[in-house]
């Protein structure tokens, strides 16, 4: 493998010359402003196209000659600098690596993992009769539902004759309904109208009554019409006064007071005068009102009179229009009666209290045996479209059966590839897994000075190593150092297993931390079994070139 890298003008290029075990040539050339690179075969032929091109990681060519892919080739043949310890990300992907191999034979084959696939696979794709969104239970299902579809198609026939009945009935209740409502139309302008009649009778009734009590009113006032009393007051004052003087003046007369007595007895005849002329006024006042409250009670009388004749007009009045409307009423009841003789109940209809309620009662019936009526029609219809597609139903039936048993071939198929994955599992677990195991044991003892003798590797516990006493314990418990030594040797021991091709290994101050005696014997391990690979050890001190020269180990020594 060559390299050659040039830069220029802030512009890098480099051309990378290899050779396969199959002995194919190829340069490969980067400019490193573009994201593929270039490659060449041994006779200068372009063959960049001729490998798959990722959108993410670019030309693919590597990991298709070498069947190792970028990280991997990282984790395994690239040891840098206190990288001998992986990373957990890192260890878990070459372990899983080691475990592959040494299970199945393949570093990207894992017997689990296809497992698991197919039971994925037949989960996803095929389910179980209890997996309601798997295609297994919904063509089953579907086969169902299709053949109760059928069955209730092939019932059909009967049901269409009870639509059609039904909906008749239907159509004849509207009709019945629709004459119910024109019948309480009818009631309710006939009560309309007698309500008017009846107002206006009212109206009579009560002027009626107003001239009963104008003519009560009458009578109380002749009843209370009376002549005045005389007023004897003064004629009584009068009387004493002149009873008074004429014995005064008496007195007068006898006691020879003569003259003074005649004053008296004068006194005494203008009194009885006054008296009498009293009296004729009186009288005359008394005549006059008389004749008054007699022509007052004539005038009242003729009122009365004149009422009582009114009350009887409108009594006569008010009888006859009652005994119209009477008529009226019975005539146009017997007219409904003869123009609704259909309707069983019209006596009590007509009897009963029509309102505007009854009315929208009525209609709203009307209108929910019509929307009764439209999905009669409406599942007379789809009847009769579902009828039609009775034989695309057979159809659909035979359809689904047939993929039915197309899952169920699947099926069966999917189990059959599993119980040959199983037996070639355990046949390439006892013949390659005691390979890969041999390799790692022979790396670890020979870097150990046999204090390890085993090592073993497995997804469950990871790496675990047989100490000098005989027993297994996990790679984390173990010193620094041997843990080191441990992961160098299971990423240089992996190589062999990974690719068929010999690939570099590049060590990039990998030995920084090993003592002298780690460091020659892995170096000695190194050259004795990985001669056939190109091994690039950077560093930056002289250690690995004196231990290189303590070993008579040759090398190529390239200084930057």
């Amino acid at each position: 493998m060559k390299n050659i890298v040039h830069g220029k003008n802030g512009e890098f290029s480099g051309k990378l010359i290899y050779e396969l075990d199959n002995k194919e040539k190829y340069e490969v050339y980067r400019n490193f402003t573009k994201k593929n690179p270039q490659i060449v075969d041994d006779n200068g032929k372009d063959v960049s196209k001729n490998y798959t091109i990722d959108k993410t990681y670019g030309n693919k060519f590597f990991s298709e000659q070498t069947k190792v892919d970028e990280e991997l080739f990282n984790t395994s043949m690239v040891i840098m600098q206190q990288e001998i310890t992986l990373d957990k990300n890192k260890q878990n992907l070459l372990i899983q690596k080691a475990s592959n191999i040494m299970l199945t034979g393949e570093d990207d084959v894992s017997y689990k993992k296809i497992i698991a696939k197919l039971n994925k696979k037949q989960i996803e794709e095929i389910g179980t009769e209890k997996s309601p969104t798997k295609p297994l239970y919904i063509t089953k299902q579907k086969i169902e539902e299709l053949t109760r579809e059928k069955q209730e198609l092939e019932s059909l026939l009967e049901k269409q004759y009870e639509i059609e009945e039904k909906r008749l009935k239907v159509e004849k209740e509207i009709k019945e309904a629709e004459k119910e409502i024109e019948l309480l139309q009818e009631i309710q302008k006939m009560k309309n109208q007698e309500k008017i009649e009846k107002e206006k009778i009212e109206i009579n009734l009560k002027s009626k009554e107003e001239t009963k009590k104008k003519k009560e009113e009458e009578e109380n006032k002749l009843r209370n019409i009376k002549l005045e009393k005389n007023s004897k007051k003064s004629p009584k004052i009068l009387y004493i006064i002149f009873i008074l003087l004429t014995i005064l003046s008496i007195i007068l007369y006898i006691i020879g007071q003569k003259n003074i007595s005649y004053i008296g007895i004068g006194i005494a005849s203008l009194d009885i005068i006054g008296v009498i002329l009293i009296q004729i006024k009186e009288s005359n006042k008394y005549n006059k009102q008389k004749e008054k409250e007699q022509f007052e009670k004539e005038n009242i009388k003729n009122k009365i009179e004149l009422l009582e004749n009114e009350i009887k007009q409108k009594e006569k009045i008010i009888q006859e229009k009652q005994n119209e409307l009477e008529i009226k009423n019975n005539l146009n009841k017997m007219q409904l009666k003869n123009k609704y003789i259909n309707i069983y109940n019209i006596e009590n209809i007509l009897e009963s209290k029509i309102e505007s309620e009854n009315i929208l009662n009525q209609q709203k019936y009307i209108n929910d045996l019509k929307l009764e009526l439209t999905k009669i029609e409406i599942q007379k219809k789809e009847m009769l479209e579902r009828l039609e597609k009775t034989s695309e139903i057979e159809e659909r039936i035979e359809n689904s059966i047939e993929n039915l048993q197309e899952l169920i071939k699947y099926n069966e198929i999917i189990n059959i590839a599993k119980e040959a994955l199983e037996k070639a599992y355990i046949k390439m677990r006892e013949n390659v897994t005691p390979k890969f195991s041999n390799n790692l044991s022979n790396a670890i003892r020979n870097i150990s000075n046999q204090k390890y003798k085993t090592v073993k590797v497995n997804e469950e516990n990871g790496l675990i190593i047989e100490t000098e006493k005989g027993n297994y314990v996990p790679a984390d418990l173990l010193s620094i150092g041997t843990i080191d030594g441990l992961y160098l040797t299971l990423r240089i021991s992996s190589i062999k297993e990974l690719t068929k091709e010999n690939m570099p290994i590049i060590l990039d101050e990998t030995f920084a931390y090993f003592d002298n005696e780690r460091l020659e014997n892995v170096l000695k391990f190194l050259d004795r079994e990985y001669k056939e690979n190109q091994i690039l050890i950077l560093t930056c001190t002289e250690r690995e070139i004196k231990t290189l020269e303590k070993l008579n180990i040759s090398y190529n020594k390239i200084e930057l």
